[in-house]
Formats: structure tokens, C-alpha cells, sequence
């Protein structure tokens, strides 16, 4: 019986007068503690301490009750016990008991691994898929700890055998599919081979899609590498990929030297016929360019073609593309090595025109062949001397050496202005006469690109350039050409020039395009002698004539002066020759020949593929004549009378 409040409160307070032992029995029963009677004399205090029971003793006590019951709480009670007081094993502990306690009752329970296995042999008997998948969870999850109450071994032997007998059916089954299978039907196979993907047929299925695949088709042959990437064909299907890739580059380069090198380095290639037709059609293209258009055929590029054996000696000469000599030039010139750096060449020029010298002018559109007719002048060497010393020295030189070998130059840039010094021999009643000139090349791109901006309003000599305003300005008398080019009346280029940012400073360099109508040029140039802002300029003229260049392209020798005049009248006519006359009459220009400009018809020669050419001088011996004509000459001193100078 519980105490009351009243009696807890009596026993409390007379705890050290009343009889220790019935003051035990209620720490026994636990209607008090040491904590409820902090007075309690030392005496009684150890006293009861020594007949109380441990603290292990105490929670074994209570354990008792449970202990019958076989269940897991109870082996839960025994394993928080034996944590407890294993480690220290105090008085009164009864760990040994709780460990055998422990293992007597564990041994009567079922193990999770043997409840599962309990849960899962009723369905042993449906011979499923779904069976088949638990089995595997089974054996994943206990194979490898095997744990007590296992039943791995029984689960393997049940799953091997449910997999053999499904494999039977599904092997069954699939046989009775494959029967309908068409071989020539690329979705019948693929269809067969995604429903089985293990199919006892997939050597077969590889087989015959492979022999279906068309092997041009770059979609298919990829579609075989993803069905089978270990397929017997794999190699194959790559080899045949990488053959279309390669091919496919080939054809789209467009270029005769690529596609003779896939022809002798792929010599079993299956494009091999297709690569050969394409190879005879570019090189009859190459032909027909070299003929068209000679002079914009790189000589680089001519070489390179002999060099691959892509043409012939005999070739090119059966095509009328070059002779025999040009032949000897291609074959006997390096490009890079033999010939001078042009670019540096002008870079090492200047513009500056002697006084007392005549300045000789050109003035036409890009590519009209300004610097052919300069070249021309330059290989009258027995009537024209350059000097080399002079400000444009260096670009005579070079124009020189390209002459020698009949090779015509790359087009010069658009702000390009350089003057050879030069002096024309005329032999006149048993006298030398030496008529020294100036011969202006300027790029036809600076004129151009100055007139085409200037398309609203009259373009003037101050806006031709610093270079070339200069020369013009000066004292000197002049002489003008007018460069026409029968061959084309549009010129389409692209002009380099620098600009500079506004607010860093920094050059931007930069291109320009430009499409230039001949005709139109023609007439601005004829508007700038007739502007009388220009007066200046023009009483200091004494010729103006045309010239018609690439006369080569007019017919044989004979007919060229006639068709030039033909070209000239159908294209220009009265629109030019009338105002030039009326503006020779206004400045006494021309008073030789009735105030009329002069048509000249010039040629280097006959131009070959590469820009090679054979120099004829008819046409260039015209022009000195015209040049020295248009100037009145000095008698040269002889050899007497450079000593009576001496000696004065």
C-alpha cells in the first residue's frame, strides 16, 4: 500500500529517530530517496546504502517481467541492458545472463532475411517475369553479406530456373515471329530486332540490313553504326563514310589540284570514275581560263599544275596557251626568288618630275594596262633611256627585270604615284637631239575612286591626289594619254586605304569597293581639260591623244587600227573627240596634226597564259615617236664640245 502525503511528510522528518529498518523497507519500496532526506545521519545513510540493491541489479529486477515474452521489444530491453553495463560491469550487473538471454531468444525469432523469403515462396510457383524481378532484388540485397536466415542459394536455383524457362518461351515465341520476318524489309528487321533485342537471329537481322543499306547514303550507313556498333560491316561503314566525306570535299573544292591528288592517292576509291570525269572537265575549264583571261592566270599557280604533271609541254602549247619560248620562261623563272619584291620596289620610289622636263601622263581606269604601256617604253632601250638613279629608280628597275623575263606585274595600289626619268635619242640632220621626259605612273584606283565619289559635281585636278596635283602644278610641259581598254567598260575593285578613329587616334585600315564605268571616266576626264579652273594646267599641255590597249585582242596586226577606231566610234565617238578637238584649238594643243589627238593601238605582244607574253616593240616604238614628237628636244653635245666647255 502507497504511502499517503501526510505519512511521506511524517517519515521524512523523523527518518533519523525512527527504526533504521522500517525506514530500509520504504527506500526498498521507493517511496523515498536520499534526495528527499538530505538530513539523514551518515550513519543511516551508509547503512541503508549497503543494504540497498545496485543500481544493474535494480534494472535487471525490472526486466524480469518481460523476459518470458520471445519477441524483438525484449531483445531490444536485453541490448539497451547489456550496452549499458558491458563496459563497466558494476556490482550487481547481470550482463552474462542478458547476452545468453539475448542469443536463446534471438535464436527463436525469424531473421528479416527468412521473413522475406517467407513473404516471397508463395509466388515461387508463377513461373513470371515479375517473380524473375523479385528473386533478383532477393539475392542483390542478401548475396553478398549472406546473413542468418538466408535463403540466397534456394533463390538462385529458383531464378535460374524461371530465366531458362522464360527464355524458352520468349525463344518460342520469337521463332514463330521470325518466319514473317521480310529480309528485304528494312522495317521488318529493325522492327524485329528493337521487340528482341537479344534475338537469336541478330547475326542474321546485321546481315541483311547490310545488304539493303545503300551504301551512298551517308543517313543509312550512319543508321547501321547505330544499330550494330559491333556489327560485321562496321569497319566497312566507316570506310565508306569516311570515302563520302572525303569525296564530298573533293567535289566542292572546285579545284583541279585537289582532285588530282585524291585520284592518285585513292586509286581504289568507288568515286574513282566520277573523280576522273570532274578532273577532265576542270582541266578543260583551266584551259579555257588561261585563253579568256591570260594575264589574270597566276604563273604561281601555272607551275604548280606542270609541277603535278596536271599539264603538259605538249599540252599547253597544242592549246595555243604559250609557245615553246614561254614555255622555256615558265620553266627557267622562280616567282618568289627570281623576281623582284614589286611592293618594296615602289615603296622605294618617289614622285618627283626634273624641270625643264616634259611630263608625260596616263590617264585611265584600273586594268587598262598603264603599266603594260610603261613596260612597253621601258624596252625601247635603242631609243629611251631611263635613269636608274632618278626618284622612281627602283620600280623602273623592277619593271626591268619583269620585262626580261616577259612577265607582266601585279596591279599597283590605289595611291601609287612614281616618276622615271628618262631620256628619248633622236638622230635629225647628222645630230643627236635628246628630248628628256618625265613618265608619270599613277594608279588608275586614285583617279577612279576620285572621280566615282565625285559623281554629283565636276571632279578637278586638286582633288587627284596630293602626289599627283603636285606634279601637275608644276612648270613643266606635258603630254596626255588616254588609256581606253577595248575589252570591257566595267571595272569592279576594291581600293585598301586608312582611317583614323576620331576619339582613340588609332589607323583603322580598311577597303573600299568600287565599280567604274569606262565611258563615264572617260567623259569626267574630258570635262576636267574643259574646266577653266584647269586653264593653268592645260596651256602647259602639248599633246593629247588615245590609246587603245591589249590590241592583241582586236585580231591580227593589220585589222587592229581599223577595229580600235571601230571600238572607239561605237563607244565614245563625238561625246569625246569633239570637245577634245575644241579643247586642243582653245590651248594650241596638237597644232602638229590640225589640233586632232592621235589614235594609237598598243599591245606588249602576244600575251600566254600566266601573263608570260612575246615582246613585239611596233606598238611601243609608236609611242616613243609620239612622245619625242611632243617635245622640242636639245641638241646632245659632242664629244668636242663637252672639252671646249672644259677648257671655257
Amino acid at each position: 500500500m502507497c504511502l499517503t502525503d501526510l505519512q511521506r511528510r511524517r517519515l521524512i522528518e523523523d527518518v533519523n529517530r525512527l527504526n533504521i529498518n522500517v525506514v530500509l523497507k520504504y527506500f526498498l519500496k521507493g517511496d523515498i530517496s536520499f534526495s528527499d532526506v538530505p538530513h539523514i545521519s551518515d550513519d543511516r545513510r551508509k547503512y541503508i546504502e549497503e543494504h540497498l540493491p545496485s543500481p544493474a541489479q535494480m534494472d535487471w529486477d525490472a526486466l524480469q517481467a518481460s523476459l518470458s515474452e520471445v519477441s524483438v521489444s525484449t531483445l531490444q530491453k536485453l541490448e539497451t541492458y547489456i550496452r549499458k553495463y558491458e563496459g563497466t560491469r558494476p556490482n550487481g550487473n547481470h550482463v552474462d545472463e542478458a547476452n545468453a538471454m539475448y542469443n536463446e531468444i534471438a535464436d527463436k525469432l525469424p531473421t528479416p532475411a527468412g521473413m522475406e523469403w517467407e513473404e516471397l515462396k508463395p509466388s515461387l510457383s508463377d513461373m513470371s517475369q515479375n517473380t524473375l524481378d523479385r528473386l533478383e532484388a532477393y539475392i542483390r540485397k542478401y548475396e553478398g553479406t549472406r546473413p542468418k536466415g538466408n535463403h540466397v542459394d534456394e533463390a538462385i536455383a529458383k531464378r535460374n530456373e524461371i530465366k531458362d524457362a522464360l527464355q524458352r518461351e520468349a525463344l518460342a515465341k520469337e521463332e514463330a515471329e521470325w518466319s514473317t520476318v521480310d529480309p528485304f524489309s528494312m522495317t521488318s528487321l529493325i522492327g524485329h530486332l528493337n521487340k528482341y533485342p537479344m534475338s537469336a537471329h541478330h547475326d542474321e537481322i546485321d546481315e541483311n540490313v547490310w545488304n539493303i543499306t545503300d551504301k551512298e547514303n551517308v543517313q543509312q550507313l550512319q543508321d547501321y553504326k547505330v544499330l550494330f556498333p559491333k556489327g560485321k560491316y562496321i569497319g566497312e561503314a566507316n570506310a565508306r563514310l569516311n570515302a563520302i566525306v572525303e569525296w564530298n570535299r573533293v567535289r566542292e573544292s572546285d579545284d583541279i589540284i585537289v582532285v588530282y591528288k585524291y585520284i592518285h592517292n585513292n586509286p581504289r576509291s568507288p568515286y574513282k570514275n566520277e573523280a576522273e570525269l570532274l578532273f577532265m572537265k576542270l582541266k578543260q575549264r583551266e584551259i579555257d581560263f588561261m585563253r579568256q583571261e591570260p594575264n589574270r592566270y597566276e604563273v604561281s599557280r601555272l607551275q604548280d599544275l606542270v609541277k603535278f604533271g596536271i599539264f603538259s609541254k605538249n599540252d599547253l602549247i597544242s592549246k595555243g596557251v604559250m609557245t615553246e619560248n614561254v614555255w622555256n620562261t615558265l620553266n627557267s623563272i622562280d616567282v618568289k626568288n627570281d623576281l623582284p619584291d614589286i611592293y618594296e620596289a615602289m615603296q622605294k620610289s618617289e614622285a618627283e618630275c626634273p624641270e625643264g622636263y616634259t611630263d608625260v601622263y596616263f590617264f585611265g581606269i584600273p586594268s587598262t594596262g598603264k603599266t603594260c604601256v610603261l613596260m612597253g617604253l621601258l624596252s625601247c632601250t635603242q631609243s629611251l633611256q631611263v635613269n636608274l638613279a632618278s626618284s622612281g629608280g627602283k620600280y623602273a628597275e623592277a619593271l626591268r627585270q619583269y620585262t626580261d623575263y616577259g612577265m607582266t606585274i601585279p596591279r599597283t595600289p590605289g595611291d601609287f604615284v612614281t616618276t622615271l626619268k628618262a631620256t628619248i635619242s633622236e638622230k635629225r640632220n647628222d645630230m643627236e637631239i635628246e628630248h628628256n621626259v618625265n613618265l608619270v605612273e599613277m594608279s588608275g584606283e586614285e583617279f577612279a575612286f576620285g572621280i566615282t565619289d565625285n559623281e554629283d559635281r565636276e571632279f578637278c585636278f586638286e582633288e587627284m591626289g596630293t602626289g599627283v596635283t603636285e606634279l601637275l602644278r608644276n612648270d613643266n610641259r606635258k603630254v596626255f594619254f588616254l588609256i581606253i581598254d577595248p575589252t570591257t567598260n566595267i571595272v569592279r575593285f576594291n581600293r585598301e586605304y586608312d582611317e583614323y578613329d576620331e576619339q582613340t587616334g588609332e589607323k583603322i585600315h580598311k577597303l573600299k569597293y568600287a565599280v567604274v564605268n569606262q565611258k563615264i571616266l572617260m567623259q569626267k576626264i574630258v570635262n576636267i581639260f574643259q574646266d577653266p579652273a584647269n586653264s593653268d594646267i592645260m596651256k602647259k599641255v602639248d599633246s593629247i591623244h588615245i590609246i587603245v590597249t591589249k590590241a592583241d585582242t582586236l585580231g591580227e596586226l593589220l585589222q587592229r587600227e581599223d577595229k580600235a577606231l571601230e571600238v572607239f566610234k561605237k563607244n565614245y565617238g563625238d561625246n569625246i573627240v569633239g570637245p577634245l578637238i575644241k579643247i586642243c584649238r582653245d590651248y594650241n594643243i596638237n597644232s602638229n596634226s590640225n589640233y586632232r589627238p592621235k589614235l594609237f593601238t598598243f599591245s606588249l605582244g602576244t600575251f600566254y597564259v600566266g601573263g608570260l607574253y612575246e615582246y613585239e616593240q611596233t606598238d611601243s616604238d609608236k609611242l616613243v615617236t609620239a612622245i619625242m614628237n611632243a617635245t622640242g628636244g636639245e641638241k646632245q653635245k659632242t664629244f668636242w664640245d663637252k672639252i671646249k666647255d672644259v677648257l671655257n
